[in-house]
């Protein structure tokens, strides 16, 4: 029995990777459409790039913490399965009526279902803010061809509103076919282009990705995460209108290269808005009561 031991943990090991492979290669076929249209949308819209790195670094602090708690084994446990079934489940509404969001949420229950077979039910915990932020960038890539000419235009028209503000006379132009949104400062000397770059996609889709992320890591109840998502929304727009002003009120009144201006200025502006979201998110989890929910146990 003691030399048979060894020989059935083998075996053990060798039918749990095979059926991870499995469940992978479904995952892969079921979902290869879905995310070959995320990895287009990424390469169409360079704002993405920056909320994948704060993905990144989730999944990594995740990782650091789950390991500490306990060592990987691979096991096909009950929870991974009901996973697995819930993300198959989500698929096939998904298929039927059309409704793509269950697609993105199947996508991220089978990757936690996959990290529930490595890690164990109370690990894969420590993933669930990241795959939150993962969500939520999926839904934002998918809806930026929907929204792009609205946001152009708030952000046109809330930047138009402002740079009087500072001494800056400032028309606000749509052109239509192609859509385009003008800034025209001071009768003609200064033209501004308020393209889909500047739309603010990026900072909108960063603020609210390190929102959620931060807020289910520091357990703050289902009740609170809302209006916290909202307040980076809220955030995320601001300062990318904060973003447009500044710009333009430094090209017109310096002889500092323009693409100089632009980029760094937005990468000051891009950092004050993840600043601004950990401050309030930090007051706003200090005034709710904390969560277990999300917390990994060792088991």
């Amino acid at each position: 029995m003691r030399t048979n031991r060894p020989d059935r943990i083998v075996k053990e090991q060798r039918e749990n990777l095979f059926f991870l492979f499995v469940i992978l290669a479904v995952a892969v076929i079921a979902y290869g459409p879905l995310m070959g249209g995320v990895w287009e949308k990424s390469a169409q819209t360079t704002q993405a790039l920056n909320a994948f790195m704060l993905l990144g670094v989730a999944f990594c602090d995740a990782l650091i913490t789950v390991m500490k708690t306990g060592p990987f084994r691979l096991t096909i446990n009950s929870h991974g399965l009901l996973l697995f079934g819930l993300s198959c489940l989500a698929l096939v509404i998904a298929s039927v009526t059309q409704v793509w969001p269950f697609a993105i949420l199947g996508l991220c229950l089978n990757v936690g279902a996959l990290l529930s077979f490595c890690f164990g039910r109370n690990g894969v915990k420590a993933f669930y803010p990241a795959l939150a932020g993962f969500g939520v960038i999926v839904i934002m890539l998918v809806l930026v061809p929907q929204v792009d000419e609205l946001l152009r235009v708030l952000a046109g028209r809330a930047s138009a509103w402002v740079l009087p503000f500072f001494g800056i006379r400032t028309e606000y132009l749509v052109q239509h076919a192609p859509f385009q949104v003008f800034l025209v400062a001071e009768k003609g000397a200064g033209v501004f282009n308020v393209a889909t770059e500047c739309n603010g996609v990026g900072i909108l889709m960063s603020t609210m990705v390190l929102s959620l992320i931060l807020t289910l890591k520091r357990h703050v109840p289902f009740y609170g995460v809302f209006p916290l998502l909202v307040a980076s929304m809220v955030i995320g727009l601001g300062f990318n209108i904060i973003r447009i002003v500044a710009i333009a009120s430094t090209a017109l009144r310096t002889d500092l290269p323009y693409p100089f201006i632009h980029e760094g200025i937005g990468a000051g502006v891009y950092f004050l808005a993840l600043l601004a979201v950990w401050a309030v998110n930090s007051r706003g989890a200090k005034l709710l009561p904390n969560s277990a929910f999300f917390e990994p146990h060792q088991t």
